[in-house]
């Protein structure tokens, strides 16, 4: 079974608007950068939502995870527009 590519997975998910790294407020139309990790019966899971401030790369990964980090507009309290950066398996 192949996965769901993780940026069309993550379109238009819900998800909250205080960054997770500085505690600053994401507002409509800024940029968020977002990790999420790949589960089996659950699919794509948004981790972290940061600001402009997160990282865009995934750096050490997770043993047997897959793992991505994405850019995505917070519009309304959704990700739209989303765009793989990262990812720890291509």
């Amino acid at each position: 079974m192949t996965r769901p590519s993780p940026a069309s997975a993550l379109n238009g998910v819900q998800v909250g608007n205080i960054c997770d790294r500085c505690n600053r407020r994401i507002r409509t139309g800024d940029m968020a950068v977002v990790y999420a990790t790949y589960y089996d019966p659950d699919g794509w899971v948004v981790r972290r939502v940061m600001c402009d401030c997160g990282s865009r790369t995934i750096g050490l990964p997770t043993d047997g995870a897959d793992e991505v980090i994405v850019e995505a507009v917070w519009w309304a309290g959704r990700l739209v527009g989303v765009k793989t950066v990262d990812r720890s398996r291509p």
